[in-house]
């Protein structure tokens, strides 16, 4: 947890690539109790609204990218086998766009909902390079 731009952010600790001790005191904003920002925040992570959940099927062979790039939006665990079956909590079914950056490795299953808007997105992409021709 550190202040960035005037306002208390989390960090997730497998993403600190490195750290430097220094002999800077710590500057805490007047008023600020750690324990009281830890658990606002806190809460924001943990208790939001799941939205919508997603169940999809994931090559085995993608899913340590996918858990590194989406492990957030999980509920769970995924299954054994290949593919593996995930379930992902969205804020919104539009959310669920982001796994067409998997191409055909990740498959949604349900809801309905996510099949269409991902269809939706899909065949937007397609329209757009339909047209082979340099744009400029």
């Amino acid at each position: 947890m550190a202040d960035h731009r005037g306002g208390p952010r989390l960090y997730r600790a497998d993403r600190v690539a490195a750290a430097t001790l220094t002999d800077e005191p710590v500057r805490r904003r007047a008023g600020v109790e750690l324990a009281d920002v830890w658990e606002v925040l806190r809460r924001q992570v943990e208790e939001r609204p799941a939205g919508v959940l997603v169940t999809a099927r994931v090559r085995r062979s993608r899913l340590d990218m996918l858990l590194r790039l989406r492990g957030p939006q999980l509920t769970g665990p995924p299954s054994d086998g290949d593919p593996a079956t995930v379930e992902f909590a969205f804020p919104d079914v539009r959310a669920a766009r982001g796994l067409l950056g998997f191409g055909t490795d990740v498959e949604v299953i349900a809801p309905r909902a996510a099949r269409e808007e991902l269809a939706r997105a899909a065949a937007e992409a397609v329209a757009l390079y339909a047209d082979a021709t340099d744009p400029d």
